[in-house]
């Protein structure tokens, strides 16, 4: 993306900015092409542990985000507890993405005590590791930055993630809601998140670095579906290789 100008709306600023985050290759990586067209019933078991596990620890890092922003403009305060209130299906329990989850993991026959031992794999514990240092303790621009390229993409990952989920004739539309309802609700995030950042988009410092720590948080996104790709499609492999 050209570098920004005070000529340039925070709008066109923040469209640019998203279509140069959707246009990086990460979205279209080995992995979820792998996926998309099918993996075993053993490798889906891999990724499910992992990914659940990781969707807790991001979890504890977005609240982490709302702490550290919580003194700040309440209306940027409000869109990060729209994500969270998601996140925790809008009050209702049964809808709580963490459960939707485990439908899944005690549907592939997963032990439900052994993913409190499950261990990260090192790419997924250096994005959790990098990303909440930003949104714990980076200034405003920069931690709102990293969320918009988060928020603002991830709908991409599980168009792939729930088509390949599909091969599995065996599992049920409930069986796989999680995936579901991430196709649709990451639309929202991205919303809100579009919505957060743009007082802080009308500076070009600001611009900056939330166009630094967008590009940042997509570059450890990367390592960490390089990772699950050794991990899950390649196990042979230890996880911290």
């Amino acid at each position: 993306m050209a570098e920004s100008t005070t000529r340039i709306s925070t709008v066109q600023f923040l469209e640019a900015l998203e279509s140069e985050l959707q246009a990086l290759p990460v979205h279209t990586n080995a992995f979820f092409q792998a996926f998309q067209r099918g993996v075993t019933h053993e490798q889906l078991r891999r990724f499910i542990q992992q990914w659940y596990v990781f969707g807790i620890r991001f979890r504890k890092i977005l609240i982490g985000l709302l702490y550290n922003l919580s003194d700040q403009d309440e209306a940027i305060s409000l869109e990060l507890i729209r994500v969270l209130y998601s996140e925790y299906g809008e009050g209702n329990r049964e809808q709580v993405h963490s459960q939707q989850m485990l439908r899944l993991v005690d549907r592939l026959g997963v032990d439900r005590g052994g993913l409190a031992r499950e261990q990260l794999y090192h790419e997924a514990q250096d994005y959790i590791a990098t990303v909440g240092e930003i949104f714990l303790h980076g200034d405003v621009p920069s931690a709102l930055g990293a969320s918009f390229g988060i928020e603002t993409t991830a709908g991409l990952t599980y168009r792939y993630l729930y088509s390949g989920l599909l091969t599995f004739p065996e599992l049920s539309l409930e069986d796989i809601r999680f995936f579901e309802t991430h196709l649709f609700e990451e639309l929202h995030h991205g919303g809100w998140l579009r919505a957060a950042v743009s007082g802080y988009a009308d500076l070009n410092g600001n611009r900056e670095k939330i166009r630094a720590n967008a590009l940042l948080a997509m570059d450890k996104w990367r390592g960490l579906w390089e990772g699950m790709s050794r991990v899950v499609l390649n196990p042979a492999r230890p996880h911290g290789s």
